[in-house]
């Protein structure tokens, strides 16, 4: 509101100079369309976006508390991504706070590595988020298409990622639990991070301490590291996640990415990132993640035993499959936190990125670019009239219903948090003010005195 004032006042220093140019005759009528124009705008303001303001195309996510849909916009045609989380499920498994900082990212972020938040409104049963739509796909589907990635697309990639991260932690968050997943890729080919929900506390407590009791529970077998070649390595990651349809989906999670101190409940800084952005640096060259084994338990076991089973591998020619720059980073990132890199300039001053010009990231031609048809094209995502793709979301959508029966009945819906949720973005087409002054400001200086007021003649012509 605040803004609103100082932008008016300075709108209305413009009208009076503006004025000051015209004939006065013509002096009234810019003035009442002037002053139509503001109170339009601030009715505009007042406004608050409501589901039914949106028109639904296609679902494109879902999670445990809601669903993820493309979606436009009615009255501005904005295409956006909208999030829809259910208030008691919100409430009954404490996830309200992880609903507030991704809110709190999202609106005060401007960097171009983060999604943007559009709207934020709430309604007696939801919370909505209508944020930007990312329409390549993730990471993760990229990284299942090719298998593995050639070096240079890998380091196209992960400098990327490295930036994306390192405009969440100069907001003074640390994500906690990335995963190719968080990564989006645009219309473009490049990169964008969402998914801020763990930012700004702890990793959601249920699913923590469960996988801490995995940890814990393996750490009484006995695993006889077992000697694989590389392609036996590869052939088993894959078929780990083909037999286990959901992995990526599931309730508990796989510790790949997630760094051991977060894992064992003790105190961790916002180095956890780098861990997780070198599994999956890791993964993308060699097409397996550095930790996993044959089955769930002994991926957890070799997470515990990490500084043993992190190692270079090699082709069965002998021949080692990273650089020794590669090698360099990746032992520098997955490694304990008192010899984990410290700073982003750290990173960027490392061999791997010497030929990486920073200042000019998105400017580069990217690897990959999506083919779209047209800005409803969401073929890069899972379709959710499909059987099969719906197979993988089986356990979350279990654990939902019955998370819906449980809170229906002795679950009160958190409003008290949601206080001051609403938000609308600045660029917001239907509450811009720059057509406010246009009546008089592109009067004034016209082309050898004449001026065209015809298009003008309604006082809110131009303002929708």
């Amino acid at each position: 509101m605040f803004d609103y004032v100082i932008n008016r006042r300075q709108r209305l220093h413009q009208v009076e100079e503006g004025l000051k140019t015209i004939p006065a005759e013509e002096r009234p009528q810019q003035w009442k369309t002037y002053v139509g124009r503001e109170r339009a705008f601030l009715r505009k303001r007042r406004i608050k976006p409501k589901h039914k303001d949106f028109n639904i195309i296609t679902q494109v996510g879902q999670g445990g508390y809601g669903q993820v849909f493309l979606a436009r916009k009615k009255d501005t045609k904005e295409m956006c991504a909208l999030k829809v989380l259910s208030k008691k499920l919100l409430t009954k498994t404490d996830e309200t706070r992880h609903v507030l900082t991704e809110r709190d990212i999202l609106t005060n972020t401007r960097s171009e590595w983060l999604v943007k938040l559009y709207y934020a409104f709430q309604d007696s049963e939801s919370v909505y988020l209508a944020m930007e739509f990312v329409p390549g796909g993730d990471f993760r589907t990229l990284l299942n298409n090719a298998g593995y990635l050639i070096p240079q697309h890998a380091r196209f990639y992960m400098s990327e990622m490295m930036a994306a991260v390192n405009s969440l932690h100069e907001l003074g968050y640390t994500h906690r639990d990335l995963k190719p997943e968080n990564f989006l890729i645009d219309a473009k080919g490049h990169i964008k991070l969402t998914d801020f929900g763990l930012a700004a506390g702890s990793v959601s407590t249920d699913r923590i301490e469960s996988m801490k009791l995995r940890l814990n529970q393996v750490k009484d077998l006995e695993y006889k590291p077992k000697e694989r070649t590389l392609t036996e390595r590869q052939q088993m990651y894959k078929s780990l996640r083909a037999k286990d349809i959901h992995f990526a989906h599931s309730i508990v999670g796989s510790p790949d990415y997630m760094a051991l101190e977060v894992l064992e409940g003790k105190p961790y800084d916002y180095t956890v990132d780098y861990w997780s952005l070198g599994c999956m640096l890791f993964e993308a060259i060699v097409g397996y993640t550095p930790f996993s084994g044959g089955s769930s338990d002994e991926t957890y076991h070799n997470l515990k035993r990490w500084k043993d089973v992190l190692k270079r591998p090699r082709y069965e020619d002998g021949r080692y499959v990273f650089s020794d720059r590669t090698w360099q980073l990746i032992t520098r990132l997955i490694a304990a936190p008192n010899e984990r890199l410290r700073s982003f300039k750290q990173v960027m001053s490392m061999p791997y990125f010497s030929e990486v010009n920073w200042a000019s990231l998105r400017e580069r031609v990217p690897p990959f670019t999506p083919q779209l048809d047209d800005e409803e094209d969401a073929g890069y995502f899972d379709d959710f009239t499909n059987e099969a793709d719906m197979a993988k979301y089986k356990e979350v959508l279990a654990k939902r219903a019955n998370d819906e029966r449980i809170a229906h009945n002795s679950i009160k819906a958190d409003h008290k948090s949601f206080v001051g949720f609403t938000f609308k973005h600045k660029g917001n087409p239907s509450t811009n003010p720059n057509n406010i002054l246009s009546p008089i400001l592109m009067n004034v200086g016209g082309a050898g005195g004449e001026r065209d007021y015809n298009r003008y003649n309604e006082p809110f012509g131009t303002l929708y």
